[in-house]
């Protein structure tokens, strides 16, 4: 990862950010890509710096396939597909959740909404409940 850019304003920290050149593969058909298609700013909340709300500015690299024509945008280390909150962000409020006491003051110290915090604990939820089977329906008492 390159920073490109930092701005250290009064009530929050801009990250300005891209990732290196490489050749990626195709998700469609496989093949090998290093034709660049264009280029877009994504918006990313991060934890805090120095206690001051730091934002990453990516700029994602498009690339396009030249043997089936597929657009598809580079793989990167700090953000989920289609997310607007940084791995590390996800990851804090998931631990935190789980020992927060009310999901309100969770919401207020990550600088998130309450349903936020409610869907990310959900998912961490989810994953532990999923792995018990169920009782089974006849218990054999022994004397």
């Amino acid at each position: 990862m390159k920073i490109n850019k930092v701005e250290i304003g009064e009530h929050s920290i801009h990250l300005y950010v891209e990732m290196p050149v490489k050749p990626h593969r195709c998700p469609r058909c496989g093949a090998e890509v290093r034709k660049i298609h264009d280029y877009r700013i994504q918006k990313i909340r991060h934890l805090k710096w120095f206690e001051r709300p730091t934002v990453i500015f990516y700029r994602k690299r498009r690339y396009v396939c030249q043997a089936c024509g597929k657009r598809f945008a580079e793989e990167n280390p700090f953000v989920e597909r289609y997310q607007r909150f940084s791995k590390e962000w996800n990851q804090a409020v998931n631990v935190r959740s789980i020992h927060a006491k009310t999901f309100k003051d969770l919401a207020f110290q990550f600088g998130a909404s309450v349903s936020t915090v409610i869907r990310r604990f959900d998912a961490v939820a989810k994953k532990e409940l999923q792995g018990h089977p169920e009782l089974p329906k006849v218990i054999a008492i022994d004397e």
